[in-house]
């Protein structure tokens, strides 16, 4: 079976549970999605979220570190966020598996940073939630994926 084949498979399971308002299990499907589509597979074609680390966006503190204990994965916009957009698509009664689609190929992303990186973030209240200036039309952070790490200071290789 090809990637493709398993992203869509994902995918489709996400539709379903998001369409059902089931979105605790979201987050294995989404990471599975994210690795049939970025090739972050094991030599049997399952998702390997360790791969994430080969894959994921880096930050320029993170750009030169091997040792992966020293290292931590993070959805470039938090699970939480990408629930609240589906959440909105299911009240709007606009949800349809092309919309996912394109909402997941755009915003979900994973960055590899430092655990000190991390730390800064949590202290930040920005582990698991955008910046208010996120939301905010007329500030420079309006929905830009990176808000959370631009406010906290943290650089991403481009």
């Amino acid at each position: 079976m090809s990637s493709y084949f398993n992203a869509d498979l994902e995918l489709q399971h996400i539709y379903i549970e998001v369409q059902a308002e089931r979105y605790h299990h979201l987050k294995a499907f989404i990471e599975a999605y994210y690795c049939f589509t970025h090739g972050a597979l094991t030599k049997q074609d399952k998702p390997d979220w360790e791969a994430i680390f080969d894959v994921g966006i880096r930050t320029t503190k993170a750009e030169e570190i091997m040792d992966r204990k020293l290292l931590v994965r993070d959805m470039l916009v938090p699970l939480s966020v990408l629930i609240g957009y589906m959440k909105v698509m299911v009240r709007d009664d606009v949800l349809t598996i092309e919309g996912l689609r394109n909402l997941l190929n755009e915003q979900l992303k994973y960055v590899v940073m430092t655990r000190e990186e991390y730390a800064d973030l949590s202290k930040q209240g920005l582990r698991d939630a955008m910046p208010i200036s996120f939301y905010q039309r007329e500030n420079k952070h309006y929905k830009q994926v990176s808000a959370r790490y631009d406010v906290a200071g943290i650089t991403l290789v481009e």
